[in-house]
């Protein structure tokens, strides 16, 4: 069956909400399901079985309205540097699983087809066709919530994730359509509509909605901005989208027997992807299009596609660009991860990199254009000049930004709507530039827009009447004014002006090609770190670090060191998830573990210690910190109570076993592993070199000299608490201490040292034993 397109224009609308209602008003929609696409998708990716599954879910549940289409590409990440050179290639496709959890791709691997303005976390239900609990888009945020009845009805199958990119392809029941008619504060698709719908509790006014994850081999990829446009098309190129790819397109020929110009060129790919035009004949064998002719000693390097009718020089550099129709680019040019949409001029010595030279762009002789530019339709870089990185050069009127709708004037001439449509081709951030910088260097001059080439190949028509040309930025003999981004919205006319100017500054870099997006995860990660608001907060709570009882601190801990002030960050930095703020969890725990009486049930202890792990996101290792801690404190406080003589090592070994009758079953539980044995031995080392409450104190004064604290750790050996992986693996960690540190100290005595080499020779008869069994 053929594909109809109709194309409908609502001059009303302004934004996606307003787009829906009005079809909903029309009654456009008949299709029960119907797919809602964004604008800006590339796709190859089937979706019958989408489709099926949206219609199954719908059948047994009329509350689930929307399926939309996930991508995975992987997380932020990382800076493993250790991937053997076979998978690198793998990892290079940004829309590839990642099938090796330990391997992570390098910096400058970072997923490119993601986003700069937005970073999803997803909560997906796993066991019911992924069903999402939660939407959240929004990159500053340091927190996100999810309804508690969630994990009361999917405890066990609730995931986190940031590994999927949201594609901009959903399935919809025409009840979306209905829901955006009754809501009229919808703007927005994903922001809005979507993140309330799942985050609704209510039983009765739920509407459910689901994800697909997209499978190996489909790709999806937007072009919202710059940066992701040279990337979408790179792909493109490379045959990630097969069958999307430039050689399956054949041409078409109109009235007159000639191909028409968009549809012009058949391709053939060569080696290392180097797409070219075949040229195209019409009927009376007259060429319409000629083929492209590139100098003998060009270097051409894929993935690359040149247009029809291009005409390359000799001793050039073209590398992972496209050409559009008509280009020109004279001897000893290098153009590199760029795009020239059509009829453009490089002269002799030019070089570009990261570079969109629009319709009738010409860059003069020996210029040098940086990453992230972008030369207007009709613009002219002029001879020697190095435009910076990030410029953008325009020849549309200045607009001034009187309101929201300053844009959307019909009243205009047409040059002007024309002027317009230019801006918005040029400029990632639509809606026309603003008021010039005053502080841009330079004395401006305005001239008459003109044909500035008298070459009849190249057509620079003009784009505007009057336009200011910035001399000192393109040149003597350029022609284009520096282009000034608007505000992002989230400003307004009260906002520090400079501030506003900056923000949107660095939007127009982060959505340009050649920018670094490891800048921006590392803005998202300070943000979330420096960020006050830590989610559970109450209104009028107030956070005195002075009125803290520092009595109950180990505030000398030099192992440590400010754990109430750190205690919510992971080790890389980062605002642990569900951390409260300034709450020390070790010693929250360990202050449960000393109320615990223990004639109650060390069951009940348990419970509740796993109860606070849950509320603070905390570890089974920080639930043995505290064990540990409570334990010796309860041990110094009876002999405190008793009034009995010194505490000797001797004492201290009796008093701990009496003690693991009662405490070593706890431990048993909390213990899963060889890091929880080693947050124990970490607890005593705290003790050892800490302070605080009279017990706490005594046992500082013990444990530190020789030899209790090897007499401690051998009890805990012996009573099968802690095991010899444990301890080589943390007696491992300190041999990197110096013996003049605290740490070293206690770990260098001389005790300690022969227990280590006992357990050592004790391991190695062992082995050596079973070895004898075996044969």
């Amino acid at each position: 069956s053929k594909l109809t397109i109709t194309t409908l224009r609502f001059t009303d609308c302004t934004n996606a909400g307003d787009a829906l209602r009005e079809l909903d008003r029309r009654n456009v929609i008949k299709s029960d399901p119907f797919i809602l696409m964004q604008g800006d998708v590339v796709t190859n990716v089937d979706l019958r079985e989408a489709m099926e599954g949206h219609k199954v879910r719908r059948k047994k549940d009329n509350t689930a309205i929307m399926t939309v289409l996930l991508q995975e590409v992987g997380g932020w990440g990382l800076d493993d540097d250790d991937i053997e050179e076979k998978e690198k290639d793998h990892l290079d496709n940004p829309n590839s699983p990642n099938d090796h959890p330990t391997k992570h791709r390098n910096n400058h691997q970072l997923p490119p087809l993601r986003s700069s303005t937005d970073d999803l976390l997803l909560a997906l239900d796993t066991t019911h066709d992924n069903r999402i609990l939660l939407w959240d888009s929004h990159p500053t945020n340091a927190t996100s919530s999810i309804p508690t009845i969630f994990f009361h009805e999917n405890s066990s199958n609730i995931t986190l994730t940031r590994n999927y990119l949201d594609v901009g392809i959903d399935i919809c029941s025409p009840d979306v359509l209905a829901r955006f008619s009754d809501e009229f504060d919808y703007r927005e698709l994903r922001s809005q509509f979507v993140a309330n719908c799942v985050a609704e509790e209510e039983q009765g006014l739920q509407s459910r909605i689901f994800g697909y994850m997209m499978k190996r081999g489909e790709y999806a990829g937007r072009m919202g901005d710059m940066r992701r446009y040279h990337r979408v098309s790179m792909d493109l190129l490379r045959r990630w989208c097969y069958p999307l790819v430039p050689d399956n397109y054949g041409h078409h020929e109109n009235s007159t027997g000639c191909a028409e110009l968009c549809h012009a060129a058949s391709y053939v790919v060569e080696r290392h992807l180097v797409y070219r035009d075949v040229g195209v004949v019409n009927s009376r064998k007259m060429s319409c299009s000629k083929r492209s002719h590139v100098g003998r000693s060009t270097q051409l390097l894929g993935p690359l596609l040149l247009g029809p009718n291009n005409s390359i020089g000799e001793h050039c550099l073209l590398q992972r660009s496209v050409l559009g129709p008509n280009c020109t680019v004279m001897d000893s040019c290098s153009i590199i991860d760029s795009h020239l949409w059509g009829n453009v001029l490089v002269e002799e010595g030019a070089q570009l990199q990261g570079v969109i030279l629009c319709e009738g762009a010409i860059v003069r002789k020996g210029a040098v254009v940086e990453r992230g530019c972008v030369i207007g339709r009709g613009c002219v870089v002029g001879e020697g000049v190095h435009l910076k990185e990030f410029t953008r050069i325009t020849c549309a009127a200045e607009v001034e930004d009187e309101d929201d709708y300053s844009g959307f004037d019909d009243s205009s001439g047409s040059d002007s709507n024309e002027d317009e449509e230019s801006s918005s081709s040029e400029d990632s951030n639509t809606g026309g530039g603003d008021e010039e910088d005053n502080g841009s260097e330079g004395s401006y001059e305005k001239v008459k827009s003109k044909t500035v080439d008298s070459t009849p190949e190249i057509l620079a028509e003009p784009t505007a009447i009057d336009t200011v040309t910035n001399h000192e930025i393109v040149g003597k003999d350029g022609l284009g004014r520096v282009y000034t981004p608007s505000a992002p919205d989230e400003y307004d006319s009260d906002d520090d002006e400079e501030e506003a100017q900056a923000a949107a500054m660095e939007l127009m870099k982060s959505q340009s090609i050649g920018y670094d997006m490891t800048l921006i995860y590392q803005k998202w990660k300070k943000l979330q770190v420096d960020d006050e608001d830590d989610g559970f907060s109450l209104e009028g709570m107030e956070s005195d670090a002075d009125d803290m009882d520092m009595e109950d601190e180990w505030a000398n801990d030099a192992t440590a060191g400010d754990m109430h002030t750190t205690d919510h960050l992971d080790d890389e930095g980062m605002q642990i998830a569900g951390r409260q703020k300034g709450v020390d969890v070790v010693k929250e725990l360990r202050d449960i573990c000393l109320e615990h009486e223990m004639s109650n049930p060390v069951e009940n202890l348990r419970i509740e210690l796993n109860s606070f792990k849950f509320s603070q996101n905390a570890t089974y290792g920080d639930c043995c910190k505290g064990v540990m801690m409570a334990v010796m404190e309860k041990i110094f406080e009876e002999s405190l109570v008793e009034g009995s003589s010194a505490m000797t090592p001797g004492k201290l070994v009796t008093s701990l076993k009496k003690m693991l009758g009662y405490w070593g079953t706890l431990f048993q539980m909390l213990c899963m592993g060889p890091d929880e044995e080693k947050a124990i031995i970490h607890s005593l080392e705290s003790m050892a070199l800490g302070g605080g409450s009279k017990a706490a104190a005594a046992a500082a004064v013990v444990l530190g000299k020789e030899p209790a604290f090897r007499f401690v750790l051998q009890t805990l050996h012996d009573q099968e608490i802690v095991n010899e992986e444990a301890i080589f693996e943390w007696a491992l960690e300190r041999k990197e201490e110096g013996k003049d540190s605290p740490m070293g100290v206690l770990f260098w005595q001389q005790p300690t040292q022969d227990f280590l080499e006992w357990l050592e020779e004790d391991s190695s008869d062992s082995g050596s034993d079973e070895d004898e069994d075996s044969d």
